[in-house]
């Protein structure tokens, strides 16, 4: 027993490699494990309404348009082609896990789950790329696989799960495109590097990811600023080394992009409009940076580790492109959202630049590693492993699993499967539902009469007169509010259900939701 587990160690042990893949594998199936546990437990929330209606309706009519699960029918009630067709290709695969398996909240975020898995090997895999270190890719692949902000996104049925990995992706094969000279034996490619410094050879990947990644989410056009400062600081530096204007790829390239933009918003403003509208000079939206380190116990360490890495890699190790790549890529959008976007701020507008974050982030501890190692000569070997293992007990955010509200118990939010099952068991014939219609999931196969009263798209907001009229046209039924839900109504209104109706008390409706009812 003992010469096997010797010759097992020494197998794995001497090939590098392998046992690198061993220890990712334990990572992703860790990554796996958190994102799977008790994943149908929370009820449906916000967004996932709107991509379970349209993957379902997919699935059963091939046409993407939104499911009414309570008549189990198309929705004609509400048609916006535009809404149900948003990130198709993240909803086609949700469409396609609904032929093997029922349409539950659990099977539906199985997708988001996958993708999850794949931004684990994939972070690992550009991370080593970047820094040519192993080690440093597995720090990347643990920390996103233990990162609150990740799981919480990979347990939801929303295409940001599928975001992140593409825009990481597009990210890479756009730098390699750029950077990466081409060393074989095409001469067309050949000459293309030398005339152009363009790798053709990742061209089409390039181009390909881009249009998925623009199909899931307009967020994508953050690339374009990200590799605008990229080639903006190389230019400056380029200047600085060699005192003096040059027509090198960075200034030229500086050049176009300012030119292809001046013209794009003088004279194509049917397709910059919505980015130029968007956006708003000295905007206060700091909370973004606290979002973008919420994964870690302490901002303060998160930072010191993300300097420490970028330091370290464009210092110490030469791979000065490579640094400013990442900068630029994480830093240009982040300050850009902090400063220019005119919106909610929210942490899902910030969750695809994490990848970069985390990369610098796993720099950092590796390099505060070698250093112990270095100047602790008697106890090099096991400083460099305390270092590591300290870096990862104390820096992330593991108090978030322990936590009142997280992605596997929610208090902030109302338990929609609860509320509307207490409506379901007191439904009576000739009751009417007043609520948000798109949330219709848990009516399924009730055939009640809604009458929605809309919410963000709406033009007016629900008045005391059309409750009124609801209300005394009707001899019962239930008005059902969650969340924010009062936003969309009058003040009358609001008065009105306070005055007129009963509100239930009941165990099943606590928290965020409100349910009023009449009977006459």
């Amino acid at each position: 027993m003992q010469k096997n587990l010797q010759s097992f160690r020494k197998y794995f042990l001497r090939n590098k490699l392998r046992f690198n893949m061993i220890i990712l594998l334990a990572i992703i199936i860790l990554g796996g494990v958190l994102r799977m546990y008790d994943l149908g437990k929370n009820s449906f929330i916000a967004d996932e309404y709107l991509d379970m209606n349209s993957a379902y309706a997919y699935r059963m009519t091939h046409v993407w348009q939104a499911w009414d699960f309570n008549f189990g029918k198309p929705n004609t009630a509400d048609v916006n082609q535009a809404r149900d067709v948003r990130a198709w290709m993240y909803k086609w695969q949700v469409a396609q896990v609904f032929k093997l398996l029922p349409p539950t909240e659990e099977m539906a975020r199985l997708v988001s789950v996958f993708w999850g898995l794949v931004s684990i090997a994939l972070i690992y895999g550009v991370a080593f790329s970047f820094t040519k270190k192993r080690q440093i890719g597995l720090l990347a692949a643990f920390l996103f696989a233990i990162s609150a902000m990740g799981i919480m996104f990979d347990r939801k049925l929303r295409m940001y799960a599928m975001f992140y990995p593409m825009y990481l992706a597009l990210s890479w094969t756009l730098f390699m495109a750029y950077e990466k000279a081409y060393e074989g034996k095409n001469k067309l490619a050949r000459k293309i590097w030398e005339y152009c410094s363009v790798n053709i050879l990742y061209i089409i990947p390039t181009l390909i990811l881009g249009y998925v990644s623009l199909e899931l989410q307009l967020l994508t056009v953050n690339i374009a600023a990200a590799f605008f400062g990229f080639v903006l600081v190389q230019a400056v530096l380029q200047w600085k080394k060699e005192r003096k204007i040059t027509a090198n790829k960075y200034s030229i390239s500086t050049l176009l992009i300012i030119f292809v933009s001046a013209f794009a918003i003088k004279f194509l403003p049917g397709i910059t409009g919505i980015f130029v509208t968007s956006i708003k000079f000295f905007i206060n939206n700091g909370g973004y940076f606290e979002k973008i380190l919420s994964d870690y116990n302490n901002w303060m360490l998160g930072v010191l580790f993300f300097i420490v890495g970028g330091y370290f890699l464009y210092q110490k190790e030469g791979k000065k492109k490579e640094t400013i790549w990442l900068l630029t890529s994480i830093l240009v959008p982040l300050l850009m959202a902090a400063f220019m976007w005119k919106r909610t701020q929210g942490i899902q507008y910030v969750f695809f630049l994490q990848s970069f974050l985390i990369i610098l982030v796993a720099t950092g501890i590796y390099a505060v590693a070698v250093f112990f190692e270095k100047h602790l000569l008697s106890i090099s070997k096991k400083a460099y492993l305390v270092t590591i293992v300290l870096a990862l007990l104390l820096l992330p955010n593991y108090a978030y699993f322990s936590g009142e509200n997280n992605t596997y118990h929610r208090t902030d939010v109302g338990d929609y499967r609860k509320v509307f099952l207490y409506v379901k068991k007191n439904f009576k014939p000739g009751d009417v539902i007043v609520t948000r219609n798109f949330r219709n999931y848990y009516l399924s196969g009730m055939h009640a009469k809604v009458f929605d009263f809309g919410g963000e798209s709406a033009v007016n907001d629900f008045s005391v007169d059309q409750l009124r009229q609801v209300v005394e046209q009707n001899n019962s039924g239930w008005v059902v509010l969650f969340d924010n839900d009062t936003l969309f109504l009058t003040k009358d209104a609001k008065l009105y259900l306070e005055s007129n109706l009963s509100k239930t008390d009941n165990a099943a409706v606590r928290g965020q939701a409100t349910v009023y009812f009449w009977r006459r």
